[in-house]
C-alpha cells in the first residue's frame, strides 16, 4: 500500500503529461472500487496469517495447511464474487462508476483485483516467517514489471487509462503465476474447514474497520465522480497524492511507533512517550506545512495546466493525515490491552468517523467541489483523533499532552492558509512564504532543541 502511493506520486509528472484529466480521473476511481472489492475478497485473512503462524510455528504440517487453506480460499472468493459482480453489474458496479465505462476500464480492475489477492497472501507470509529480503525483493520486482509495463503502454502505445490499468492487471497475473511457483512448497493446495473456522473467526472482526478505513480514504473520489466529473476526480487525484506525501511518512513510523510503545509501557518507561509523541507531531506539521506553502508552485513546474487547480486541496488532505499520525498515539494504548477490549472499541470509531466522511463529502461538494472533499477528509479524520483522545486512558494510564497534540495541527494548518492569498507577483509571494517557513523551522528549533539532542544520543 505504501509503495504504490509513493509510486503514484513519483509517476505524476509523467502520468499528467500523458493522460487527460478524465483519464487521470477514470484511474483513479478504479482503484477506489478496487480498494473497496480488495476487502471482500481478502476478508481480513492476511492479517490473519501472523497471528497463527506465531502459535503454530513450530508446526511445519499445520502451516503447511494454513497457507493453503488461506491462499486456496481467497483464490475462490476472488473468483465468485468476481462472477457475482460481473453478471449483477448493473446494480453492484455500474452505480459507483457513473461516467467510467465497465468495458473496458472496470473489466481490467477486475483481473488486478482477482488475481492480487494471492500475491498479498504470500507477502504476508513472508512477514510472519521474517523474511524480510525476500519481501522487500518481490515488492521491488512487481514495481520495475508494473512501470515498465506502464510506461510502455501509456508513452510508447499511448493507450491512456487503458494503458495504466492494463499493465497493472499484467502485473497482477504474473506475480499470481510467480506466488503459484514460489509458494508451493510451503503449502498444501486445498481448503481444512477446521482451519478456515478458526481463521475467519479471527478475521471477521477486522472487516467492518478495513471497510471503514477505506471508506474514509477512498469514498471521495467515488463521490466526486458521481457529483461532478471524471476529469475532476483526475484532478482531485493529483492533489491528494501530493498530500499522500505526510501518510507515507505517519504510516512509516506509525509501524515503529507501536512496537516501540509497546516496549516502553512494559519496561515503565511511559513518559518517554509523551515527549516522543510532541516531536513527532512536530515533523509531521512540518511536512505538512512545507507541502502546503510549496504545492502550488511544484504543480505549477511538473504537470499541464489542466492539473494546476489540484493544489488547493494539498493543505487540507496534508494536515488530514497529521490527525491521522495522532490517532496513531491514542491508538496504540488500545492495541496493547490484552485482553482485546480495545480491539473492539477502534472498529466502532472507525465505522462511526467513515459514515461522517460519507455524509460530510455529500454535503460540501456541491458546494465547494473537490476542495469540499478535502475539507470533508480532514474533519472525518480530526473526529478520528479526538474520539480516542476520551479512552485511551482506560487501557494504559500515559498522560498524553492532549491539547498540544490536537491544538498544534491546527495552528499550523491555518499558517498553512497563507497559500491561498492571491498574489500578483508570484515570485515576490515564494519569496515571503520561504522566509516565513525559514522562520518558522528556527523557532521550532530553538523550543525543541533539548528533545532533538536527547533523541540524537539515544540512536
Amino acid at each position: 500500500m505504501l509503495l504504490q502511493k509513493g509510486v503514484n506520486f513519483l509517476l505524476i509528472p509523467i502520468l499528467t503529461l500523458f493522460l487527460t484529466t478524465k483519464d487521470y480521473g477514470i484511474v483513479a476511481v478504479i482503484m477506489a472500487v478496487n480498494a473497496f472489492l480488495n476487502v471482500f475478497y481478502l476478508l481480513g485473512l492476511d492479517g490473519s496469517l501472523n497471528r497463527f503462524y506465531y502459535e503454530y510455528k513450530n508446526d511445519n504440517l499445520f502451516l503447511k495447511k494454513l497457507f493453503g487453506t488461506v491462499i486456496t480460499f481467497v483464490f475462490c472468493n476472488s473468483f465468485i464474487i468476481s462472477l457475482i459482480l460481473f453478471f449483477c453489474r448493473k446494480w453492484l458496479l455500474v452505480p459507483f462508476l457513473a461516467d467510467v465505462e465497465f468495458y473496458p476500464y472496470m473489466g481490467l480492475g477486475l483481473i488486478s483485483v482477482i488475481f492480487n489477492p494471492c500475491f498479498t497472501i504470500y507477502q504476508n507470509s513472508l512477514q510472519a516467517r521474517q523474511e524480510g529480503v525476500k519481501y522487500g525483493k518481490n515488492n521491488l520486482m512487481f514495481f520495475l514489471v508494473n512501470i515498465t509495463l506502464l510506461l510502455l503502454s501509456v508513452i510508447v502505445f499511448g493507450m491512456g487509462a487503458e494503458g495504466v490499468l492494463g499493465a497493472l492487471a499484467i502485473t497482477n497475473i504474473t506475480f499470481f503465476i510467480y506466488t503459484l511457483f514460489q509458494f508451493k512448497r510451503d503449502l498444501t493446495f486445498g481448503i481444512d474447514y477446521t482451519i478456515l473456522k478458526k481463521v475467519l473467526k479471527y478475521s471477521a472482526p477486522l472487516i467492518p474497520h478495513n471497510i471503514s478505513g477505506v471508506t474514509t480514504n477512498m469514498i471521495d473520489r467515488i463521490l466526486i465522480n458521481k457529483l461532478l466529473s471524471t476529469s475532476m476526480v483526475g484532478i482531485y487525484s493529483v492533489g491528494n497524492n501530493f498530500g499522500n506525501i505526510v501518510f507515507l511518512v505517519v504510516s512509516g513510523i506509525g509501524q515503529a511507533f507501536t512496537p516501540w510503545f509497546n516496549e516502553r509501557v512494559k519496561k515503565n518507561e511511559i513518559h518517554e512517550v509523551s515527549s516522543i509523541s510532541k516531536l513527532l507531531l512536530i515533523i509531521f506539521c512540518v511536512i505538512a506545512l512545507c507541502l502546503s506553502f510549496f504545492g502550488e508552485e511544484v504543480i505549477y513546474l511538473i504537470t499541464p495546466i489542466a492539473y494546476h487547480e489540484s493544489w488547493r486541496v494539498i493543505p487540507l488532505i496534508a494536515f488530514a493525515f497529521v490527525f491521522h499520525g495522532v490517532y496513531y498515539f491514542f491508538a496504540a494504548p488500545l492495541f496493547y490491552d490484552i485482553e482485546g477490549k480495545g480491539n473492539r472499541i477502534i472498529p466502532l470509531v472507525t465505522i462511526l468517523t467513515a459514515l461522517t466522511n460519507i455524509g460530510l463529502n455529500y454535503i460540501f461538494i456541491p458546494l465547494y467541489g473537490i476542495v469540499g472533499a478535502a475539507l470533508a477528509t480532514l474533519i472525518s479524520k480530526f473526529i478520528l483523533a479526538l474520539s480516542l483522545s476520551f479512552v485511551y486512558k482506560k487501557f494504559v494510564n500515559i498522560e498524553y499532552p492532549l491539547i498540544f497534540l490536537l491544538l498544534t495541527p491546527i495552528t499550523f494548518l491555518s499558517i498553512s492558509l497563507i497559500s491561498f492569498i492571491e498574489m500578483e507577483n508570484a515570485l515576490y509571494f515564494f519569496m515571503i512564504k520561504s522566509l516565513f517557513f525559514v522562520l518558522i523551522l528556527s523557532i521550532i528549533y530553538l523550543v525543541f532543541k533539548k528533545d532533538l539532542k536527547i533523541i540524537k544520543n539515544k540512536i
